[in-house]
C-alpha cells in the first residue's frame, strides 16, 4: 500500500468523529432523564414520558445521516484491515481479524436500526400511556406486547455487534495484530460504555443518562487508534 493511499483511507476514517458525533447527539436525545426517573419494568424508564416527539425525531435523523457517514470511515478501515489480513500467518490472529473486519460490516447495517428502535420503543410508551390515560400497568402490558416483536432481532444484533467489533478489537489489539500498545483495548465501545456508566454512578449530576453517548464515543476513539495503527505501519515501512 503507497503513502498516498494510506493518507486516503486515514482521511476517509476522520468521517467516523462527525459520524458519531450525530449518533452521541441521538443517544442524548432519548437517554438523558430527570433524576427522580426509575425503572418501571425491565426496560421501561418513568423518565421517558419526558422525552418529547421531537427527541426522536432529532435521534433517528442524526442516526441516519451517523450511518452513511460511519460507512465512509469504515469501509476505508476495511481496505487497511484487508492487507494486514493478507500478510497475517497466524491463524488464530487471521480469524479474530476477520472477525473485527465483520464487525465493522455490521455496524453498517445495524447503527441505524438501533436509533430507530431505541426511539420506536420509547415513542410507542409514551403513545400507549397515553392512550391508556395514565394507567401504568395497561401502559406496560401493551408496550410488552408492542416490544416482543423487536425483542429477538434487537438483542441478536446488539449482541452480534458488541462481539465483533468490541471482542475483536480487543483480541487484535492483545494478539499484536495491529502496531499498539496494549492500552488500547480500552478504545474498545463497550469497554467505554462501561467507563461512562462509572462515571455516572460516581458523579453527583443533576440527571441519569450521562453514560448514554460513550458507546457511540467509544467508536472515534477505536478509530482514532486504528489511524494511529495506519500512521506507525507507514513509519515502519519508510525505514
Amino acid at each position: 500500500m503507497t503513502s498516498q493511499e494510506r493518507e486516503k483511507i486515514t482521511k476517509r476514517m476522520l468521517w467516523i468523529i462527525p459520524a458519531m458525533i450525530l449518533c452521541i447527539i441521538g443517544d442524548y436525545c432519548m437517554g438523558l432523564e430527570p433524576k427522580n426517573s426509575t425503572a418501571i419494568s425491565f426496560m421501561i424508564s418513568s423518565g421517558w414520558l419526558t422525552i418529547t416527539d421531537w427527541r426522536i425525531a432529532l435521534s433517528n435523523i442524526g442516526g441516519l445521516i451517523g450511518t452513511v457517514l460511519y460507512m465512509v470511515a469504515a469501509l476505508a478501515f476495511v481496505r487497511y484491515l484487508n492487507e494486514k489480513l493478507a500478510r497475517c500467518g497466524d491463524k488464530w490472529s487471521r480469524r479474530f481479524l476477520k472477525l473485527y473486519i465483520a464487525g465493522l460490516y455490521w455496524g453498517c447495517m445495524v447503527f441505524i436500526y438501533f436509533h430507530l428502535a431505541c426511539g420506536t420503543l420509547i415513542h410507542n410508551y409514551n403513545v400507549i400511556y397515553e392512550a391508556a390515560q395514565g394507567d401504568t400497568a395497561r401502559a406496560v402490558a401493551a408496550w410488552n406486547r408492542s416490544y416482543t416483536v423487536q425483542a429477538v432481532p434487537y438483542w441478536v444484533s446488539f449482541v452480534v455487534l458488541g462481539i465483533t467489533s468490541t471482542g475483536g478489537w480487543i483480541a487484535i489489539i492483545l494478539r499484536g495484530v495491529l502496531p499498539l500498545k496494549k492500552l488500547w483495548v480500552l478504545a474498545a465501545p463497550l469497554l467505554v460504555a462501561v467507563i461512562g456508566f462509572l462515571l455516572e454512578w460516581i458523579l453527583p449530576l443533576p440527571f441519569n443518562g450521562f453514560a448514554s453517548g460513550f458507546e457511540s464515543f467509544g467508536w472515534i476513539v477505536m478509530f482514532l487508534g486504528g489511524i494511529q495503527a495506519i500512521k506507525i505501519d507507514e513509519r515502519t515501512d519508510n525505514r
